[in-house]
C-alpha cells in the first residue's frame, strides 16, 4: 500500500513539475518569447510517443491500476497547455500549436522510418550486447504512434476549444468550463488513439481500462491547475457572442487573414508606440497605488530623470504629486490640476484617467507644460492693458486738447478785456482786483499750455539733446519750488548722453515726478525728507530696464531715477496711477495729470517709465533710448 501511494505521489509530481513548467513559460512569453514554450512541448510530444512506444508505465497497485507514462504525465499538460493558449493568447496563438504539432508529428514520424530502415540494413548493434532488433520495434512502434497520436492530438487541439466554448457560453464557471474541457478531451484522445492501434485486442482494452480511473483523477488536479493560472484572464474570456466553431473556420478559412491581422495589429502597436514616445506631452502610466509602470521620453525630460528606467518602479509622489494631491485626482474631484514641477519651475496641466491593463486597473497621468503659453497670455494680457491706456490717453489728449483750445480763446478773450480796462481810468481799489484777474488768467494759460502740449501728437520740437542738461534744466526749474526741510541729492553721470525729443515736453515730464516726490514727503518730519535725482546709464544707475512689449526700440538705454523717502504708492492702485486725472491727493491739490503727462512723454519718445517700491519711499525711472552717432544740433 505504501508502494502504491509512493506511486501515485510520483506520478502527480511528475505531471505537475511539466504542467507548471508549461505554465512558467507561458506566463514568461512577453518577455522571452513564446519560442521556448513550443520548443517544450515539441520535446513533450516526442518524449510521449517514445514512452508509448516502448509500453512504459507506472503499476499503481497490485489491484491491476495503471499509469501510461505518455498519454497521463505528458499528454494531460500537452492538453490543458492547449485550453491555456486559446484563452489566454486567442485563436490564432492556438492554430499556431495545431500546426507545430503536425509538423512535430510528421518530422519526427519520418525520422522513425528512416532510422528503422537503416537498422534493417546489417551491421548495426546496441550496448551491451542487445541486437538492433530492439531499437528496429521501438522506432516501428514509434511511427505507428505517431500515426495514431496525430489522428487523436490534433482532434483534441480543434475539440477542447470547442468543449470550452460551448461550456462557457451555457454559464458555466470557469473551474467548470477548464475540467469539463480536458476530461472529455483526454477521454476522446485515448478512444481514438486506442481505437486506431489496439482496437480488438483484449489485452490493450484491459489496459486501458485499467488506467482511466487514475487518469481521470489525475485529469481533474491538472484541469484544477489550469483554471487558476487562467483566472487572471478570466475577464477576457469570450462570452455567449463567441461562436463554438470559429476555431475550426478560423484555421481552415481564414488563417492567412488572421496572421495578417495580427501583423498589423503589431504594426499598429509599434506605432502607437512610437507616438506616445514622441508626444509633446508627459505621459505616465501607474498602477492603482500610485506606482510608475511606463513613461515617454518628454516625461523623462521634464521630471529631470536620466533615463526612463529611473521612473519605472517608483511612486508618483517622489517625481509630481503628493499624496493629498494624488487622492484628489483618484477620487475624481479634480479632473485638470495645475502645479509646479520640483527643480525645473515649470507650470503644467495634469489630467486622469483609468484603464485596464491585463485585468489589472491603472492611471494615465497627461500633463501639458503650459509654461510658455502662461507666459504669452501675460503678455497679451500686459499688451492689452498698454493698448487700452493708449487709447484712453488718446480719447482723453483728444478731449483736453479740444477743450484747452476753446478755453485759451477765452483767456485771450479775458487778456483783451483788461487791457481795455487799463487803456482807461484804474482807480485804487480796482488795480489790485484787476492784477489778480490778470494773474489768474496767466496761470490759466500756463495750464492750457501744458493740456495742448499733452494733446498735440507728432507735433514736437524734435532735436538732439543733451541728457545733462534736460535734468539741469528741470532741476532748475523744480527748486524755487522746494519745500523746507527737503534734502536734495543729485547723482547724474550722464556726460555725452544723448536722446533725442522735445526739450519742453522731457523737462516738464522730469519736473511733474519732482514735483510728485516733493508733495509725498509734504507730511514728513523735515529730517526724514530726502530727494534724489539720478541720471546716467541703466546699468551704471542699476537699473534693469523692462519695456512694455509693445516696445520694440533696442539699447543701450539711458535712465532719468526719481527716488523720495515717502509713504510709496499702495499696491492696490499701482496699475491705476498713470491714468489721466487719477489722484490721492486731496481735492484742490492735485489734478491727477502729473504721472500721466510724463507717461504719454517718455512713451512718445520711444521709452518707458518704472515704478518701484523703496524702503522707505518710492522711485520713478523714465528709460529713454540713447542716440548713437549723432553730434550735431546737440544743446
Amino acid at each position: 500500500m505504501i508502494e502504491a501511494f509512493y506511486t501515485a505521489g510520483l506520478a502527480l509530481l511528475e505531471s505537475t513539475f511539466v504542467f507548471v513548467g508549461l505554465l512558467i513559460l507561458h506566463g514568461l512569453r512577453r518577455i522571452i518569447g513564446s519560442a521556448p514554450l513550443y520548443m517544450f512541448l515539441g520535446v513533450l510530444v516526442v518524449m510521449m510517443n517514445l514512452a508509448g512506444a516502448a509500453g512504459l508505465r507506472m503499476i499503481i497497485s497490485d489491484g491491476g491500476f495503471e499509469l501510461s507514462v505518455s498519454t497521463s504525465i505528458l499528454l494531460l499538460p500537452v492538453i490543458a497547455i492547449l485550453l491555456v493558449i486559446y484563452i489566454a493568447d486567442g485563436t490564432l496563438a492556438a492554430q499556431r500549436l495545431i500546426i507545430a504539432a503536425m509538423a512535430t508529428f510528421g518530422i519526427f514520424a519520418y525520422l522513425s522510418w528512416i532510422t528503422r530502415m537503416q537498422t534493417e540494413w546489417g551491421g548495426f548493434t546496441m550496448s551491451q550486447g542487445h541486437l538492433a532488433d530492439y531499437l528496429s520495434r521501438l522506432l516501428g512502434n514509434t511511427t505507428r504512434n505517431m500515426g495514431a497520436s496525430l489522428v487523436s492530438l490534433t482532434l483534441d487541439l480543434f475539440l477542447i476549444p470547442m468543449i470550452f466554448q460551448k461550456m462557457k457560453n451555457y454559464g458555466c464557471r470557469l473551474a467548470v468550463c477548464a475540467i469539463g474541457a480536458v476530461l472529455l478531451g483526454q477521454f476522446v484522445d485515448s478512444v481514438i488513439f486506442v481505437g486506431v492501434l489496439y482496437w480488438g485486442d483484449p489485452q490493450k482494452m484491459a489496459i486501458l481500462n485499467a488506467e482511466y480511473i487514475p487518469r481521470v483523477l489525475l485529469a481533474l488536479w491538472i484541469s484544477f491547475l489550469a483554471a487558476i493560472y487562467l483566472s487572471r484572464f478570466d475577464k477576457e474570456i469570450p462570452g455567449d457572442s463567441r461562436r463554438t466553431l470559429d476555431i475550426v473556420l478560423a484555421f481552415f478559412g481564414s488563417y492567412g487573414k488572421a496572421k495578417r491581422l495580427e501583423q498589423n495589429l503589431r504594426e499598429s502597436e509599434q506605432r502607437c508606440r512610437t507616438i506616445i514616445q514622441n508626444a509633446s506631452d508627459m505621459i505616465l502610466v501607474t498602477d492603482a497605488d500610485g506606482i510608475i509602470v511606463d513613461a515617454n521620453k518628454t516625461a523623462q525630460e521634464m521630471l529631470s530623470a536620466k533615463t526612463i528606467f529611473d521612473l519605472i518602479g517608483c511612486s508618483l509622489d517622489e517625481f509630481l504629486l503628493r499624496g493629498d494631491t494624488l487622492s484628489q485626482l483618484m477620487k475624481g474631484s479634480e479632473s485638470v490640476m495645475r502645479l509646479s514641477l520640483p527643480g525645473s519651475g515649470r507650470e503644467v496641466e495634469l489630467s486622469m484617467s483609468r484603464i485596464a491593463v491585463d485585468g489589472n486597473s491603472a492611471l494615465v497621468f497627461i500633463g501639458r507644460d503650459v509654461t510658455e503659453r502662461e507666459r504669452l497670455e501675460k503678455e497679451r494680457e500686459l499688451l492689452r492693458s498698454e493698448n487700452e491706456h493708449r487709447q484712453r490717453l488718446e480719447a482723453i489728449g483728444r478731449l483736453a486738447g479740444g477743450i484747452a483750445h476753446d478755453f485759451n480763446n477765452l483767456i485771450h478773450a479775458i487778456h483783451g478785456h483788461l487791457d481795455l480796462i487799463y487803456m482807461g481810468e484804474v482807480t485804487e481799489e480796482s488795480e489790485p482786483h484787476l492784477k489778480k484777474i490778470d494773474a489768474i488768467a496767466e496761470q490759466a494759460g500756463k495750464l492750457t499750455s501744458q493740456l495742448l502740449g499733452y494733446a498735440r501728437k507728432g507735433k514736437r520740437q524734435v532735436q538732439t539733446l543733451q541728457l545733462k542738461s534736460i535734468v539741469d534744466g528741470a532741476f532748475n526749474l523744480f527748486q524755487p519750488t522746494t519745500q523746507t526741510g527737503i534734502r536734495n541729492k543729485l547723482n547724474i553721470d550722464c556726460a555725452g548722453i544723448t536722446v533725442e525729443g522735445d526739450r519742453t515736453q522731457l523737462q516738464q515730464a522730469i519736473l511733474n515726478l519732482m514735483i510728485n516726490a516733493r508733495d509725498a514727503m509734504e507730511n514728513l518730519p523735515e529730517n526724514s525728507r530726502l530727494l534724489r535725482i539720478c541720471a546716467g546709464f541703466c546699468d551704471a544707475m542699476g537699473v534693469t530696464p523692462n519695456p512694455p512689449p509693445e516696445v520694440k526700440t533696442e539699447g543701450p538705454f539711458c535712465c532719468i531715477r526719481v527716488e523720495d523717502s515717502g509713504p510709496g504708492v499702495d499696491e492696490a492702485i499701482v496699475g491705476k496711477i498713470f491714468e489721466p486725472f487719477f489722484t490721492t491727493k486731496p481735492t484742490g491739490k492735485g489734478t491727477g495729470m502729473g504721472l500721466s503727462m510724463a507717461y504719454g512723454v517718455s512713451r512718445e519718445h520711444g521709452g518707458w517709465i518704472q515704478y518701484e517700491r523703496l524702503n522707505p519711499g518710492a522711485a520713478f525711472t523714465i528709460v529713454l533710448p540713447v542716440q548713437q552717432n549723432k553730434k550735431e544740433h546737440v544743446q
